[in-house]
């Protein structure tokens, strides 16, 4: 018989990026899911890389728009809670995956943006496995309770 391990999930803030009134970025860790590694890959970049993409994540912050920098799939029902942070390194287009949510009763408007993979692309195509995963990822319940204990209320269902 096999025992099948159960993965745990922690929510980190990403140093250095203020979580604003209206918007926040975190990291997806997980020690049983090699998939949720955006925290190793941002921590990987070179200094000069970093700071592109730490530009980039302050920009969307601020309440910012800039489709070649980020954006989502809001015209996709099943994806509209997918957000994606883009950049090129070496020529390749490098992709930080995560998800969307509205975790905060008292603050309905309240956005947080949860990073959890990456990825490079060589097409425009995204891979929809990487959506079908971070879609189930924000409906899971202990990453729901991670995300809860960060901003420090409970998630509603129908919000999720």
């Amino acid at each position: 018989m096999v025992k099948k391990s159960r993965r745990t999930y922690e929510i980190e803030l990403i140093d250095g990026q203020e979580i604003t009134s209206r918007r926040g970025l975190v990291f997806l860790i997980s020690e049983g899911d090699t998939f949720i590694n955006a925290k190793s890959v941002f921590h990987e970049l070179p200094k000069k890389k970093e700071l592109e993409v730490r530009t980039r994540f302050d920009y969307w912050l601020d309440g910012g728009t800039n489709d070649r920098w980020f954006h989502g799939w809001p015209d996709i029902p099943e994806y509209k809670d997918c957000f994606v942070f883009k950049w090129k390194q070496k020529n390749q287009n490098h992709r930080l995956y995560g998800f969307l949510c509205n975790p905060s009763l008292k603050s309905p408007a309240f956005q947080l943006c949860v990073l959890v993979t990456d990825a490079t692309k060589s097409t425009e195509k995204t891979d929809k496995r990487i959506l079908d995963y971070l879609t189930e990822l924000k409906s899971n319940d202990a990453v729901i309770q991670e995300i809860s204990g960060v901003t420090g209320v409970s998630v509603p269902r129908q919000v999720r």
